[in-house]
C-alpha cells in the first residue's frame, strides 16, 4: 500500500514537472515573439522615416526665378508638390497606385497620408498650406517663433511636413496601425553652418 502510494506520488510530481517545463516553454516562446515584434517595429519605423525624409525633400522644388530675384527659399506650386510626394513615396516604399504594400514584410496593406503640410517661411511669417487625409486643403499663416509641425518641431524654415499611417502584423497575426510623421527643411542646418564659416573666413580674412 504504501509502495502504491509512494509511486502514485512520484507520478504526480513527474506530471507536474512536466506540465511547469510546458508552460516554461510557452513563456520563453511567447516573449521571444514579442521581441522579434519590437525589433520589426523598430526597424519599420527607421525605414519609414527615411523614406518620408526623401519623399519630403523630392516634393519640395523651389521657386528658382523667386530665389534668383528675392533669395527667398520658396514652394510656390503646393499641388505640383503634393503629386510630386506622392510619386516619391510610392517608389520609396514600393507601394502600387492604390497605396497598396507589394513587399508585406514592413507594411501590410495600404499606405495613408494623413496629413501633407508645406511651410513657406518670408522673414517673419510662415505661411502654411496643408492638405489632410480628405483631401481638405487649407491655407493659414503665423508667426515666426511661434508656428510648430504636428510633431512639436518648431518651424524657422522653409520646409515640408509629412505623415503617414501603415498597417503592421502584429503579434499572433494581428493587425495594427502604425503612424509615422517627419519634418525637412529646404535649407538643411549643416548648409547654413557651412555659409556661416565661408562668410566668417571673409570677414576675418581667414583662408
Amino acid at each position: 500500500m504504501k509502495k502504491e502510494y509512494l509511486q502514485r506520488k512520484t507520478r504526480e510530481r513527474g506530471q507536474a514537472s512536466w506540465v511547469l517545463g510546458l508552460f516554461l516553454i510557452l513563456f520563453l516562446a511567447i516573449l521571444l515573439c514579442m521581441q522579434l515584434q519590437v525589433a520589426l517595429y523598430r526597424e519599420s519605423a527607421m525605414y519609414m522615416e527615411d523614406a518620408l525624409a526623401l519623399s519630403n525633400l523630392a516634393s519640395a522644388v523651389i521657386d528658382i526665378e523667386e530665389y534668383g530675384i528675392t533669395q527667398k527659399v520658396l514652394i510656390t506650386d503646393p499641388e505640383q508638390a503634393y503629386e510630386r510626394y506622392c510619386h516619391a513615396l510610392r517608389e520609396n516604399l514600393g507601394l502600387d497606385n492604390h497605396f497598396m504594400a507589394q513587399n508585406r514584410r514592413m507594411i501590410s496593406g495600404q499606405v495613408e497620408i494623413q496629413n501633407y503640410t508645406i511651410y513657406n517661411v518670408t522673414s517673419d511669417l510662415v505661411e502654411i498650406w496643408q492638405r489632410d487625409r480628405d483631401g481638405t486643403v487649407s491655407v493659414w499663416s503665423g508667426n515666426v517663433g511661434n508656428v510648430h509641425a504636428p510633431n512639436g518641431q518648431l518651424i524657422e524654415e522653409t520646409g515640408v511636413y509629412s505623415e503617414i499611417a501603415y498597417p503592421v502584423e502584429g503579434f499572433l497575426g494581428t493587425r495594427v496601425m502604425a503612424h509615422k510623421g517627419k519634418l525637412v527643411d529646404v535649407i538643411r542646418n549643416d548648409n547654413r553652418e557651412k555659409k556661416n564659416e565661408i562668410t566668417e573666413n571673409k570677414v576675418t580674412g581667414n583662408e
